[in-house]
């Protein structure tokens, strides 16, 4: 099956961990650029050049290689779709992290601003197939039940998973 616009979108965020290595490189050789200038008085500027040049390929080939099969998936254009039964439905509460403070009950109560501020409550729905845990949206949650089947859309190459959905 084609890729949508959706997935393209997905699999070029994902993209993104290459991109992160590399600039990690570059930022690292521009560190080591400032301490040689810096250190030495008379710079050997074709030394320099030619270090740059490295630390620049170096960077091209991580990013390179670690965008290999995402890279393989966007020029194929196809993704495998696989029919799948659900085990189980969970729906749990958690907190985002950072939200709060410490909440003490005794000061919680009487100064509510400044130690009373609970964590932030967000909902998790997490459908389980082959004992995989999965997140998923709450449109999809409210539309399944556990033992139904289910599509579970992944590019071919890279096995990312793009979307799930019911099975009509």
């Amino acid at each position: 099956m084609e890729l949508t616009k959706k997935n393209i979108k997905k699999l070029k965020y994902e993209k993104r961990i290459g991109f992160v290595f590399s600039g990690l490189i570059i930022a690292f050789g521009a560190l080591l650029n400032l301490v040689y200038i810096v250190s030495n008085d008379e710079n050997d500027w074709l030394l320099l050049l030619i270090i740059d040049l490295g630390i620049a390929g170096l960077s091209y080939l991580i990013a390179f290689f670690v965008n290999r099969k995402i890279n393989k998936d966007l020029r194929a254009g196809t993704k495998v779709i696989e029919i799948e039964k659900i085990e189980k439905r969970k729906h749990t509460i958690d907190y985002e992290a950072g939200s709060g403070s410490l909440h003490i009950p005794i000061l919680g109560n009487l100064f509510p601003e400044l130690w009373g501020q609970k964590m932030k409550e967000y909902s998790k729905y997490i459908l389980v197939i082959n004992g995989v845990e999965h997140n998923i949206e709450k449109e999809l949650f409210d539309e399944v039940i556990e033992g139904d089947a289910i599509e579970i859309h992944s590019s071919k190459y890279s096995g990312i998973f793009l979307e799930f959905r019911k099975v009509d």
